[in-house]
């Protein structure tokens, strides 16, 4: 063993001694939901030994159940129960296993075989034993969470930094532009009016604004812009993809289609956030950016995510192969694609046609993407709030030279299919709080139902 190894086992060493003769300043007992909401919680409340992290039986249970497999879920199980026997291994008390009491709330007919109860009695335990110290519930279950406040325990969620920021949909930036300001399809970002220039600096980069000017004598809203850097570039009014125009369901321009065009068809924006409600063109727009872009990729790779109503993943027990797995919940992605089929011309219908049969758009399972690096792709994302910021983050982080990824979802209450995550803490709402003002990252919220004038009129009275 090397001097500088030997030197880092007696500091791991020292370490764990020092943890062990620590008092921990919180306790927290964890159900199964909160220690698999992301890669780093065990270790965020634990706290290099600060805290205690008490671990019920059921939960340890549960986790066991959930190991085996590829997916999100099985690789947080496993590297949670690696960190546990290690520390064990090492004799740090900073987590540790806690029976149950159900004498404590006898009178409330707590039963042994149902798991939230094992765990409201090993907090309520904890509670009574761990005397002057603080005992918290950590939970993401809303259902668990309501029982735990009905006994008079102290509960919280995961409060991880990249879920703090509640996404807001704020009006978009509209600026008065003078003509002799414009240059090359460019305005500068310090412009003569120093209360426009002082508007225009809290525009992040790659956030778009709509422009007046006056045209032909008269004021209005002439173009959208998007800031690069200490400039703004506009965008071209003829912007298409594929001959597809920005469309409009009241006749007033949709200005979020045209900047969402011209992030979709940047290179230099290798991540790209779409967000907005039912019938927005979110997936129909990235997939035509893919299409029309698709010479300059290898493949395009397509995938939703699979959680159906009531966070029930029942993807590995339909019948079939991968293909046939992915299918019905593919069905979304088909529906776009056929719609694209039937407003472009016979020779783009039937490259689309090719590129489904030859395997040059395909549809990828979220779970194998684990430990890929994705080279030279087109990449569309659909549905990522029903996905933890953990998860979300693991599959930006696949993206290789030359990959452009998309990610498009809805973080609105209704739209959030996992009982765990909210507006707050789901992977579209921390990936936007994250990402925005980066030159590598652009996102925009569309605001105009385009699907039909039915899911227009449903979303107003909704």
């Amino acid at each position: 063993m090397t001097n500088a190894k030997k030197a880092k086992v007696r500091t791991i060493a020292t370490d764990t001694v020092e943890s062990a003769k620590k008092i921990p300043e919180k306790y927290f007992v964890v159900d199964t939901s909160a220690l698999e909401y992301g890669i780093d919680v065990f270790e965020k409340l634990r706290q290099g030994g600060r805290n205690c992290v008490l671990i019920p039986y059921a939960t340890w249970e549960e986790l066991d159940s959930h190991k085996t497999g590829n997916d999100f879920k099985a690789d947080i199980a496993r590297n949670v129960i690696r960190n546990v026997r290690n520390l064990f291994r090492a004799k740090d008390r900073s987590v540790r296993f806690f029976h149950y009491d159900f004498n404590l709330a006898k009178d409330a007919d707590l039963k042994p075989d149902k798991n939230d109860h094992c765990i409201i009695a090993a907090a309520l335990n904890a509670r009574k034993k761990i005397k002057k110290a603080k005992v918290i519930l950590v939970t993401q279950d809303a259902a668990l969470e309501t029982l735990a406040l009905n006994f008079g325990l102290d509960v919280q969620s995961v409060k991880m930094h990249q879920t703090e920021i509640k996404q807001r949909h704020t009006t978009r930036t509209t600026v008065n532009i003078q003509k002799d300001w414009i240059s090359d399809k460019t305005f500068p970002l310090k412009l003569p009016d120093a209360k426009l220039a002082a508007q225009l600096e809290q525009v992040r980069l790659n956030e778009g604004v709509v422009c007046y000017c006056d045209t032909d004598g008269v004021w209005g809203p002439a173009f959208a812009a998007v800031r690069k850097g200490d400039y703004f570039r506009i965008i071209d009014k003829d912007i298409n993809l594929l001959g597809i125009k920005p469309r409009s369901n009241n006749g007033d321009i949709n200005w979020a289609q045209f900047i969402a065009m011209d992030l979709l068809r940047d290179e230099s924006i290798p991540l790209v956030a779409l967000t907005g409600k039912a019938g927005t063109a979110k997936t129909f727009l990235a997939l035509l950016a893919a299409f029309e872009q698709a010479s300059h990729y290898r493949q395009i790779l397509v995938s939703r995510a699979t959680i159906q109503l009531g966070n029930k993943d029942r993807l590995g027990y339909s019948p079939g192969d991968i293909d046939a797995k992915m299918k019905p919940w593919m069905h979304p992605i088909y529906d776009n694609i056929n719609a694209i089929k039937g407003l472009v011309d016979d020779r783009i219908k039937e490259k689309i046609n090719d590129w489904l049969a030859n395997g040059k758009i395909e549809m990828m399972d979220l779970d194998k993407v684990r430990g890929r690096s994705i080279q030279k792709c087109y990449v569309i994302v659909d549905e990522i709030q029903n996905l933890p910021p953990s998860h979300v983050k693991a599959i930006a982080t696949r993206s290789g030279e030359g990959t452009k990824m998309v990610f498009t979802g809805d973080f609105s209450y209704d739209q959030i299919d996992v009982p765990w995550l909210d507006e707050r803490s789901n992977g579209l709402s921390a990936l936007n709080a994250k990402m925005t003002g980066s030159r590598l990252f652009g996102n925009v919220h569309l605001d105009q139902a385009i699907r039909s004038e039915l899911t227009k009129e449903i979303l107003e009275r909704w």
